[in-house]
């Protein structure tokens, strides 16, 4: 907690982007490594420096005390923690499955409007732009409120 003080900058000044980048820092590009980092470090009880099963499930039981001894509830999460979460399969979540489970597919605001823009563009469907496209449905990107007020983020 101390280190993102220390690096994020929050004055009276702050912009509301700044704002929410310090409140929720797994939100934005900018600061989602420190989310990360602080998570790792918070349910990383033994300091090996990877999250293993017990752990996972000893994070979700802090916030769900009622559930401690649902054995049908903990193994479900044993099981997601495998299925889902620990993608390499060695056991452990390290870094960058931790960063997939805080945030999924990085959702951003920047990013799903980038993907509604190209997906509304996409004559051919391919997932790519070609000139033709952009030219073709420039209305799409020129009207677009999100592009005007934020397009240097895009």
């Amino acid at each position: 907690y101390q280190r993102r003080v220390r690096e994020a900058v929050v004055s009276t000044q702050s912009t509301g982007d700044e704002m929410a980048s310090f409140i929720h820092p797994e939100e934005f590009h900018h600061t989602r490594h420190l989310a990360i980092e602080e998570s790792l470090k918070d349910l990383d009880r033994n300091g090996d420096g990877v999250i293993s099963v017990d752990e996972y499930v000893a994070d979700l039981l802090a916030d769900e005390e009622d559930l401690m001894n649902d054995v049908e509830w903990v193994q479900r999460q044993k099981r997601r923690f495998t299925e889902v979460h620990d993608t390499d399969k060695d056991g452990v979540l390290n870094e960058w499955e931790v960063r997939d489970w805080l945030t999924p597919n990085n959702d951003s605001p920047s990013r799903a409007v980038a993907e509604r823009l190209v997906s509304a563009a996409d004559v051919d469907k391919n997932g790519a732009l070609d000139v033709r496209e952009i030219v073709r449905n420039y209305q799409v990107f020129v009207g677009n409120t999100f592009i005007n007020t934020h397009g240097g983020e895009l």
